[in-house]
């Protein structure tokens, strides 16, 4: 029998997918008594393999009465090749233990695809150091595939030793070391690497540009010229790079630079760059680009209408852009018309967080459930996000704890969710678990913890949580710095938030207004005024916070004049409208220095009402200087707009009895009375 011939028609069966000749053969040599030909069995077993049918060729393998290396090396790159690199492993171990059979360098370059994708560093590192005894470093694709699997492991020391060791390195060689640097973001290392390469090709240059991208550098777009300067052609791999490096660089111009280069060049009906340049659109709020983008390939193209990345980027810019109606639109429709993964469900619980609706987020948790998304890292976490915000935290913490995988999104949306209903003590104690376990944490994390040590006077934590910042580099961002300001200024150590605001060099508006505050809280009126005038000074321009603290101090401290100048100042200088907190300030300084003409112009003049905040204080004015007539005065407007509200009466009754009108104190009690709606006040003390 032509074993020859019969190996050729077995091959070809599974070269064209010819199931039922192949199997119809398998029988024939069976019957025939040719199964036992090592040959004919390792051909049939490649057959099994072309039809994805692994557990046939096991089957198969395992019936063989011999084996070969060929036999071995066949199903194990089998195995690895077909997603199964745990079973090639076995199989590589089994081979080794049998001791019939010695590994050569496919068998090794087979087990060390398999230990780069399961991340088996040790069993690597054995294969190479069999690999140095059996002198086979002058096998290039073999070093090529044990650099990469120190690359898969993450262990780029070993991987740069084994480039160096490459007597002849080729493209490969190089994009693949290259490649890691990029992965792991050294990208300095990776430059390095990149400049030193004899010759570069495609790979080389995207891996570059893929590398800054990831890392949000707009080295990218440098990358990406210099490529299309030299000569090299731009493909499906570099246009997302370069326009998801426009979306988050917020570059609309140049976004808008690379759509007329896609255009020119024919790229843009392609399904890839459509995605992207709907998210470059989105993500730099021009929506209606991308709308107009997207309504024109969906309707036109049938393999663009059933792409669901287009279909999920255009919900995504919906959902950033808060155009909440559309996006329940789209999401229905994919929904009923393609289907959902991971991107989607996450845009759409982004949009419950939005509506902050909770029946839209327990119908959309039905369908991450359904869908089998629910202890999917990415969505579990903006699902804890959404019940936090939502301030189920029950919820919210018996999903975190069910997750298997936790990102930053999932630890920071408990936490901050803790705060928001007031579990302060739980937010810090979840912040403490993130660093015992070295997990990255970012700075409105560590922002909102401040906010909470601040809450409870907490010197101690909040503190701790400063030399935190100093050590993880987050000191110098204008989030932290404003936080810890507002922290040192409440918990009455103004002398160390002075000292912070000292050092601090860049300083923006809410720095400024932090210290402001601060200053006047901590009685240091002075201190608040100069800073003031040295923020506008520095030609920056306060806002209505800013003239609200500076206001609350020269209030504090009586400073009527200086009061007064500010308010102007607020009002002709720049030109910003003061609202009732800042009138309040004003009315109460005048009201308490007794210059009451002043204050009902003032009042006349002012374009709001005044609250009750307002009159209380001027009825407390009113009591320290004995001014009767303005007390009636205020007493009939009050009464007449507000005669139900009981703390009209509490707040007239104290005025009457502290200017002795003991008549109408009595016929106010008298009253609060008949409308019932004083209850008797209650203390509680613990001894």
């Amino acid at each position: 029998m032509d074993f020859k011939h019969i190996a050729i028609a077995i091959r070809h069966c599974g070269h064209i997918r010819a199931f039922k000749h192949g199997k119809s053969i398998h029988s024939h040599l069976i019957k025939q008594g040719c199964f036992q030909n090592v040959f004919i069995a390792n051909n049939l077993m490649s057959m099994y393999v072309d039809f994805k049918l692994l557990g046939d060729a096991q089957k198969l393998f395992d019936e063989m009465p011999h084996r070969n290396v060929v036999t071995w090396t066949s199903l194990i790159s089998a195995q690895t090749s077909n997603g199964r690199p745990d079973e090639a492993l076995r199989l590589y171990n089994e081979m080794v233990e049998s001791e019939f059979e010695s590994p050569n360098g496919f068998v090794y370059s087979a087990a060390l695809k398999a230990c780069g994708l399961v991340g088996d560093i040790e069993l690597g590192r054995s294969i190479h150091k069999i690999i140095c005894i059996d002198k086979l470093e002058d096998d290039t694709v073999l070093m090529n595939t044990l650099l990469d699997m120190y690359v898969k492991c993450g262990s780029l020391s070993y991987a740069q030793k084994v480039f160096d060791e490459i007597p002849c390195a080729n493209k490969t060689s190089w994009n693949t070391i290259i490649d890691g640097y990029c992965k792991k973001g050294l990208m300095e290392d990776a430059v390095e690497s990149f400049n030193r390469m004899p010759q570069r090709n495609v790979v080389s240059w995207n891996s570059i540009v893929a590398g800054f991208t990831d890392i949000g550098s707009s080295r990218s777009l440098e990358f990406v010229h210099k490529m299309h300067k030299e000569g090299y052609k731009l493909d499906e791999f570099t246009f997302p790079c370069a326009l998801k490096t426009c979306s988050f660089l917020g570059s609309l111009a140049r976004g808008k630079q690379i759509h007329c280069y896609l255009i020119k060049s024919g790229f843009e009906s392609q399904s890839f760059t459509i995605s992207a340049l709907v998210d470059m659109y989105s993500s730099c709020y021009s929506l209606e680009d991308a709308m107009k983008l997207f309504n024109h390939y969906s309707n036109c193209d049938t393999f663009v209408h059933d792409n669901p990345a287009l279909w999920n980027s255009m919900l995504s810019g919906c959902v950033v852009n808060e155009r909440n109606e559309t996006a329940i639109r789209l999401l229905s429709h994919i929904h009923h018309f393609t289907y959902v993964n991971s991107y989607t469900l996450s845009s759409a619980l982004k949009l419950c967080i939005n509506l902050l609706s909770l029946r839209l987020g327990l119908q959309v948790h039905g369908l991450v459930v359904t869908s089998g998304y629910e202890l999917d890292y990415i969505v579990g976490s903006v699902l804890i996000d959404l019940y936090s915000r939502l301030g189920n935290i029950k919820d919210a913490v018996s999903l975190f704890h069910r997750l298997p995988e936790k990102d930053t999104v999932a630890w920071a949306g408990l936490i901050i969710g803790c705060a928001k209903v007031g579990l302060g003590s739980l937010a810090l104690s979840i912040f403490m678990d993130m660093i015992i376990m070295n997990l990255e944490v970012d700075q409105f994390v560590i922002s909102t913890i401040l906010k909470e040590c601040s809450k409870f006077s907490s010197l101690i934590s909040g503190k701790q949580v400063h030399t935190f910042c100093i050590k993880t580099g987050y000191a110098s961002e204008w989030v932290i710095v404003t936080s810890l300001l507002d922290f040192y200024s409440k918990c009455g150590q103004i002398e160390d938030s002075l000292s912070l605001f000292d050092s601090t060099l860049d300083r923006d508006v809410v720095s400024w207004t932090s210290i402001i505050v601060g200053c006047g809280q901590n009685g240091k009126v002075t201190e608040a005024i100069q800073y003031f005038h040295e923020m506008i000074q520095s030609g920056l321009k306060p806002n209505e916070v800013t003239y609200l603290g500076v206001l609350s101090a020269c209030r504090h401290a009586g400073f009527v004049e200086q009061a007064w100048m500010i308010f102007n100042l607020m009002r002709y200088e720049h030109g910003l409208e003061p609202q009732l907190e800042h009138y309040y300030c004003i009315i109460d300084l005048l009201g308490q220095a007794g210059r009451f003409m002043e204050v009902e112009e003032l009042i006349t003049n002012m374009p709001l009402e005044p609250d009750k905040t307002i009159w209380s204080s001027l009825l407390g004015a009113c009591g320290t200087h004995k001014n009767i007539n303005l007390v009636k005065s205020i007493a009939e407007r009050l009464l007449k707009n507000s005669p139900n509200d009981p703390s009209i009466y509490v707040m007239l009754s104290n005025a009457y009895a502290t200017l002795e009108m003991w008549e109408h104190l009595n016929e106010m009690r008298k009253t609060a009375k008949q409308l019932g709606i004083k209850a008797p006040g209650k203390s509680w003390i613990e001894i």
